[in-house]
């Protein structure tokens, strides 16, 4: 298509290629501007009724107005496929600012700045009812004044609604979705809340908080386990700006930030700060070095931790099982004292280890025993949090 003119805009040069189309490099001759055209790939709109849904949500997106949100100009169709024409940045993905997995994280200073642009763009979408649900690296740009904007406001949405197969799902888009996204729950700003903490995560510490080899791994981690703890990797970094984080990433939506403005707020107020609480040097040879022992402590830890898990359930269930039977055996009895469903609340284990990091397999333990006494019928296990 390089060359060609599309209604009156001339294709300069192809620009990238995702899940969600092609998008290329224009020249606008009725404008005298240089654009960026979307095309859609032909499953998004392949019947009027995607096609509607592709218009509805391309409108809303398009009457948001911010500097840190990419601007939509205009939505036509050639050749049988939909396409956007939209405000052209001259930069790179946030993905090509921050590297690649693993590699040396943003300072964090600017992980912030970057962070609380995101966030005020999040707030003006959030505020029209427009939902993001692919907060991640590749959907954000900084251009070349240093500035974020945020892109496909409302495409994600259209691309939720489109059943994709098993090759169209990637890990990497996988590690940012929300406990409630992967268990197929109802989608909210929340959401959003939770994809932008695992983001401002990683820009701060160069690696995902969430860790899978494959699809079910990455989507267990997300939903059972808890992430390293930034102060393993930045010993002298701001506690305020670990509650920000760890508060976004609460796996139960109702204990995370209820509202992206609250975000904004703290993040404000964490950059006004002295710079003597933030730590604002990249990790040095022996921080990265640090990190690779913690990334193999935590492989053979989880292989332990695994099996410290399964004896444990096996035991108490084991346990929880003989006194249910034994209550079942006596019900003529119990019927007097007891209530025809039994509840009962698995209390949270303690950690007596000099290790700090076990502190993952006690919570591992406890959720692993709830899920397993959960199967047992006439029995009614509290929610960890409930019982919190």
């Amino acid at each position: 298509m390089i060359g060609q003119t599309i209604s009156h805009y001339r294709i300069i040069e192809k620009l990238g290629e995702g899940g969600m189309g092609v998008v290329y490099k224009a020249h606008d001759n009725k404008l005298d501007r240089t654009v960026a055209l979307k095309f859609l790939p032909s499953h998004l709109t392949a019947t009027d009724k995607d096609k509607q849904r592709f218009i509805r949500e391309a409108k809303a997106a398009a009457a948001l107005n911010h500097p840190n949100i990419c601007t939509i100009h205009h939505i036509d169709e050639y050749d049988g496929k939909q396409f956007i024409v939209m405000e052209y940045i001259n930069g790179v993905t946030l993905r090509d600012t921050v590297g690649a997995f693993h590699e040396t994280p943003l300072r964090v200073n600017q992980a912030i700045t970057f962070a609380l642009q995101i966030a005020e763009a999040l707030a003006e979408a959030h505020e029209k009812s427009i939902v993001h649900r692919d907060i991640k690296p590749e959907n954000i740009m900084v251009d070349s004044k240093n500035r974020v904007k945020v892109m496909d406001f409302g495409l994600a949405k259209v691309k939720d609604s489109v059943r994709l197969t098993k090759t169209a799902t990637t890990v990497g888009t996988i590690a940012y979705m929300s406990p409630e996204q992967i268990q197929g729950a109802e989608i909210d700003h929340r959401s959003d809340i939770f994809s932008f903490g695992v983001l401002v995560y990683e820009m701060i510490v160069g690696r995902m908080p969430f860790r899978g080899e494959h699809e079910a791994a990455m989507m267990y981690s997300i939903v059972h386990e808890e992430p390293q703890p930034l102060s393993n990797f930045i010993p002298n970094i701001s506690p305020d700006l670990i509650h920000i984080i760890e508060r976004m990433l609460e796996k139960d939506k109702n204990e995370r930030y209820q509202s992206i403005n609250d975000v904004v707020t703290e993040l404000q107020r964490l950059k006004k700060k002295t710079s003597t609480q933030i730590s604002t040097h990249p990790p040095s040879d022996s921080s990265a070095n640090k990190i690779d022992e913690i990334e193999t402590r935590d492989r053979h830890s989880k292989r332990k931790g695994h099996n410290i898990i399964v004896a444990s359930s096996v035991v108490l269930i084991m346990i929880v099982i003989a006194f249910y039977y034994f209550l079942s055996r006596t019900s003529q009895y119990v019927s007097d004292i007891l209530p025809e469903r039994i509840s009962i609340a698995v209390l949270p284990f303690e950690n007596l280890s000099p290790d700090p990091d076990n502190e993952y397999f006690t919570d591992g333990v406890t959720e692993d025993i709830i899920i397993q006494l959960s199967k047992i019928g006439n029995l009614r296990v509290m929610s960890r949090s409930s019982m919190m």
